[in-house]
């Protein structure tokens, strides 16, 4: 994420000679590009490239992307020079997400108490493990993980970038 602005997608490069471009998702909510009327395009260093309309778009299934036509790009050259941009929005365009469930720059940097009020440090990376999230929690003690479950996350306090754990017995010993 760069100046405030969420990435969603990451141009893969050209499909064909006619500035079609290969448009991979990087959200869980792919389908914000069938309603998107244009794409705002920033280098990986997070350097503004240009602002395009969406002028076609449709799904290549058997890959997983999107082959996108943009305003502008019209051959192969032109849409390979995009190789490697990243599709960003600003963070209030993200989708709504259900009660309970919390966007991962929301997560990080939440300072981590257990129930009885004591610190216990900061939310410093989230890993994803197929069944569950694993928060990894910088403290005194060093990094430990702390499970992404309603029986030890307590509660979020987005406001105050406070979140209450409950520490299962022998998951830090």
């Amino acid at each position: 994420m760069f100046a405030g602005k969420v990435t969603v997608g990451r141009i893969l490069g050209a499909h064909g000679i006619r500035g079609e471009l290969r448009l991979l998702p990087l959200t869980d909510f792919p389908d914000r590009f069938l309603t998107m009327k244009s794409l705002c395009l920033y280098r990986p260093d997070g350097a503004f490239l240009r602002e395009a309309a969406l002028e076609k778009i449709r799904r290549h299934e058997a890959k997983g992307t999107f082959l996108v036509s943009l305003e502008g790009i019209v051959d192969r050259d032109a849409a390979e020079s995009l190789k490697g941009a990243l599709v960003q929005i600003n963070p209030e365009e993200r989708s709504v997400l259900p009660e309970g469930s919390y966007w991962i720059d929301d997560i990080l940097g939440l300072e981590v108490f257990d129930e009885a009020g004591a610190r216990l440090g900061v939310v410093i990376e989230i890993l994803p493990t197929g069944s569950n999230d694993v928060y990894l929690v910088e403290g005194e003690e060093g990094r430990r993980p702390l499970p992404a479950i309603a029986e030890v996350i307590r509660s979020v306090d987005l406001e105050n970038r406070r979140l209450t754990a409950r520490i299962p017995e022998g998951l830090w010993d």
